[in-house]
């Protein structure tokens, strides 16, 4: 696998399983602040890993921000993966409520 397919792939898969970690953190804990924490926690690593700008990802990597389609597509399937996270983690949340209850 290339170093950029890494990278996106990588990057899809933390930010769409941080989004679905944490309204299941919120729902375990009966605490919205708990999903709200666990969501920074998960996501602020994210921001420093997939920066393309770091010292550890090739010259492959380095040059994705340059490819406008690319970028623009990436953008389009990095907000889909992660609203499908939240989606998934919601729903786990509220069978986790219901359960409780």
């Amino acid at each position: 696998m290339s170093d950029a397919r890494t990278y996106v792939v990588g990057n899809r898969l933390w930010w769409g399983g941080a989004l679905f970690i944490a309204p299941i953190v919120a729902a375990i804990a009966h605490s919205p602040a708990a999903g709200g924490v666990a969501a920074v926690v998960l996501v602020l690593p994210a921001m420093l890993i997939f920066d393309t700008d770091r010292a550890w990802w090739s010259a492959e990597v380095k040059r994705l921000p340059e490819d406008k389609a690319m970028s623009k597509r990436e953008t389009r399937l990095l907000t889909i993966w992660a609203a499908a996270g939240l989606g998934l983690g919601l729903v786990a949340a509220f069978a986790l409520s219901s359960m409780a209850a």
